[in-house]
């Protein structure tokens, strides 16, 4: 018989099977199967990536809580060291306020006669021994008052004239004079502040110079001998002349048994009572003294030396006998051109009380203390007395100044050589002087050729 033709051989060497049938339930079964088998394994892998997640966030949690102990521990443990560093910190800030405050002031050192040959501006061979004497008394404070450190400076000027010798390249004196005496001017300042009376006296000689450069041809001797006759005259008529006019102009105003208050030691008020005393007139004194300085003392026991009797107060006591004052008498440093008052230190205080209480404010000065400056407070210009750290910490410094300002308008006159002028008047007496270079016309000498 014929086979069917749907039919297929087996291959040889194989064994017949027999061909399965297709079911479409089963199938339908292990589809489901395979899908809940899926689901269940995605479920377990989202399970453990949940379970992943929260280790790692209990982990970061736990790290970050470890960190934040860490950092409370530091901060317990350096508390302290903190707030000294901020203390510190605020500490040199305001030190070098301090410093940046007062760095234009000067402050000088303590020399001796032979460290002060260590100054830059001075040359040991030529420094001659009147300027180093004059400039330790400037130091150790047995020159003091502005007076008092002109005249010696002078006189130390007219010692160095005399023992001055020309070198060999130069052949004129005033020509080679000229910048001797200029390196002179800057050597007195590194030892204290160059006062209004000692600039007026260097700008007299530093005019005699160009003078005697100008129209003479004297022989180096000569001129010597005719500078030193100019600077005579300088003392004669700006300081002794002036300071006797002013006693005399002050002895018509204050009238016998008038109740006065002098401040400090001045030259011209020291003499006018001296003056007074001996044209046998009385006078009720009080001397105030600023304990700082110790100048109030000096008068003191200068007056008694005279036979004068006064009372001595203290500069923070003055208020209490104010009622009893008629005057309040004060010197000055210098005179500026906005009338305002150059003194020792307390004097604008002093000032202020008598304002307050009506007294009479007045001023001893001699015209040559005069200044074109201009100044409204104490500390565009001023000398530092004493400045140093209290304590070793350095919370706090003892600052100590010389000087103070008194505004024209708390000074009632200007006792001067001149006669008696309110405060607005120093420009114009400046002026009137300037004609005349600070003294009478200056004589030219000449040499008959």
């Amino acid at each position: 018989m014929s086979e069917k033709p749907n039919q297929q051989n087996p291959k040889k060497g194989e064994p017949w099977k027999p061909k399965e049938k297709f079911d479409k339930k089963a199938n339908k079964e292990k589809q489901k199967l395979e899908q809940e088998q899926t689901k269940t394994e995605a479920k377990q892998e989202s399970k453990q990536e949940e379970s992943n997640k929260i280790k790692q966030e209990s982990n970061q949690t736990i790290q970050q809580q470890n960190i934040k102990q860490v950092q409370q521990q530091k901060k317990e443990e350096q508390p302290i060291v903190d707030k000294q560093n901020i203390v510190q910190k605020n500490e040199q800030k305001e030190q070098n306020k301090r410093q940046d405050f007062l760095s234009h002031l000067p402050i000088f050192q303590d020399y001796t006669s032979e460290s002060i040959k260590s100054v830059k501006q001075i040359d040991p061979q030529t420094l001659h021994h009147s300027f180093v004497e004059l400039c330790i008394q400037y130091q150790n404070g047995q020159c003091i008052g502005s007076t008092h450190r002109c005249v010696e400076f002078l006189n130390a000027l007219k010692q160095f004239i005399k023992d001055y010798k020309l070198s060999r390249q130069s052949n004129y004196f005033a020509i080679a004079f000229v910048d001797e005496l200029k390196k002179i001017f800057n050597l007195m300042k590194n030892f204290r502040t160059v006062n209004e009376g000692m600039s007026t006296s260097y700008l007299f000689i530093n005019e005699c110079l160009m003078i005697l450069r100008r129209d003479t041809k004297l022989d180096e001797n000569e001129s010597k001998i005719w500078l030193c006759n100019q600077i005579d005259q300088f003392i004669q008529s700006k300081i002794i002349s002036a300071s006797e006019l002013i006693i005399k102009n002050a002895t018509q105003l204050i009238q016998e048994g008038t109740t006065i208050l002098v401040y400090a030691r001045s030259y011209l008020i020291e003499n006018f009572i001296i003056n007074y005393f001996k044209q046998g007139k009385q006078l009720t004194i009080f001397v105030v003294d600023n304990p700082q300085f110790g100048e109030g003392s000096q008068l003191v026991k200068r007056l008694q030396q005279q036979g004068i009797s006064c009372y001595q107060i203290l500069l923070s006591h003055v208020s209490y006998i104010l009622s009893k004052v008629d005057k309040i008498l004060v010197g000055a440093s210098s005179m500026l051109c906005n009338g305002a008052l150059v003194s020792r230190v307390g004097t604008a205080l002093l000032a202020c009380l008598a304002s307050t209480h009506k007294i009479p404010f007045l001023v001893f000065c001699e015209s040559y203390k005069f200044s074109e400056k201009s100044q409204i407070d104490s500390l565009s210009w001023n000398e530092i007395a004493q400045l140093q750290q209290v304590n070793e910490n350095q919370q706090y410094t003892s600052l100590s100044l010389r000087y103070d300002i008194t505004q024209s308008n708390y000074i009632n006159m200007i006792v001067t050589e001149v006669g008696l002028i309110p405060a607005t008047s120093v420009k114009a007496v400046i002026g009137e002087f300037k004609k005349y270079n600070y003294v009478d016309a200056i004589e030219v000498p000449r040499k008959d050729q």
